[in-house]
């Protein structure tokens, strides 16, 4: 089978990485596996096998005004339309919402399946700009499939697609890779970890804020920020504000989170809203005991309250604050939480995850 996957970059990202794991499990059984990204191709993050044709397409285009805007998407809309027809597909696969309108406009009347995906919650995502916010319900019934990741987002876009699906995240850790040498230099103290892009979305400074109460009484702990985004100084600045610059380490990008995350001895994800945390996922695989705001969606699935892991009520900074402490203060207890955390990777494994795909794509 030819399919042909669709995503603004491979730059990094939980989305990124599930389609790039995607793109290689086809590859490796045989299928024909174009990917055609927005970007200019010169910082792939993941991994793409040999045999996939990745056309990085550089239609990244800048606009100011809502006409220029309009005329530089009609030209995505054009070049996406090219590279399609020349990978002849059976099927095309786009992720998220923006970038799905533009496939959707760019396959009409084309004879391939059409499968979108909305890969974060829809009432927060920025794409809820009122022209894409109805483009969105306009389009999106011309798609076969709409794929989401959890339960409650299939009933809120049950109404625009008659074929709603809901596939999760794939848990895909490479045991190898546990042992590699980490790419930066650690603090050899207790380690609480958290990745994510630097965005208001992922709560960094209410993690920050909850952090500097601890570090108080906790000086034998150093947190660790894996990702990249627009606020990072933004973010380094507040922790010289509190006095915590020394205990905080922002570790940026890294090709191989795994060699960090198993490194540490708890994760935390401070998200105001999710749609399936991928860093969540992965951090249990490892074996990390773990503390999550029960933001929407994805945490609650994932973790079972006080047997793998604890959940918190969303951007509450003073129960956020006591459940980690409750975690540090208690090794047998993280130990504990982190064995019972590795079972995502039988419930999420790869082939489980794959299966539901081919189911759609067939």
């Amino acid at each position: 089978m030819k399919i042909t996957l669709v995503i603004s970059s491979l730059s990094g990202g939980g989305a990124e990485r599930v389609i790039s794991i995607m793109a290689n499990y086809w590859a490796e059984a045989a299928h024909q596996i174009t990917i055609l990204t927005f970007d200019d191709g010169k910082s792939p993050h993941y991994h793409i096998s040999k045999s996939i044709k990745w056309h990085a397409l550089n239609i990244v285009y800048q606009s100011n005004f809502w006409i220029g805007g309009l005329l530089n998407n009609l030209k995505r809309i054009q070049v996406l339309r090219k590279y399609i027809l020349q990978s002849k597909p059976d099927c095309v696969i786009s992720f998220i919402s923006s970038t799905n309108i533009l496939v959707l406009l760019a396959t009409r009347f084309l004879s391939c399946k059409i499968i979108i995906s909305e890969r974060n919650h829809p009432k927060s995502a920025k794409e809820n700009r009122k022209t894409w916010f109805w483009l969105r319900k306009i389009l999106y019934p011309l798609a076969d499939h709409l794929v989401v990741q959890t339960d409650s987002i299939k009933e809120y876009f049950r109404s625009y697609n008659g074929s709603v699906q809901v596939i999760h995240n794939p848990a895909k850790v490479d045991p190898e890779s546990l042992y590699n040498e980490p790419e930066v230099l650690l603090p050899t103290c207790n380690k609480l970890v958290a990745m994510g892009s630097m965005t208001t979305q992922k709560g960094f400074d209410l993690l920050i804020d909850v952090f500097a109460n601890i570090y108080r009484r906790h000086s034998n702990w150093n947190l660790i920020i894996l990702g990249e985004g627009a606020l990072k100084n933004e973010l380094k600045s507040r922790a010289r504000e509190l006095h915590i610059e020394n205990a905080v380490f922002f570790a940026g990008r890294v090709k191989n989170p795994f060699s960090i995350m198993s490194r540490c001895d708890l994760f935390v994800l401070s998200s105001r809203y999710e749609g399936f945390p991928n860093a969540l996922l992965e951090a249990m695989a490892c074996g990390l005991p773990v503390v999550s705001f029960d933001c929407p969606t994805g945490p609650s699935q994932l973790i079972h309250h006080g047997i793998n892991g604890l959940l918190v009520p969303p951007e509450d900074k003073y129960e956020l604050e006591k459940a980690l402490k409750s975690l540090m203060e208690k090794k047998e207890l993280r130990e504990r939480m982190g064995k019972k955390a590795k079972y995502v990777s039988k419930q999420y494994a790869l082939n489980k995850i794959m299966a539901q795909w081919n189911k759609i794509i067939t």
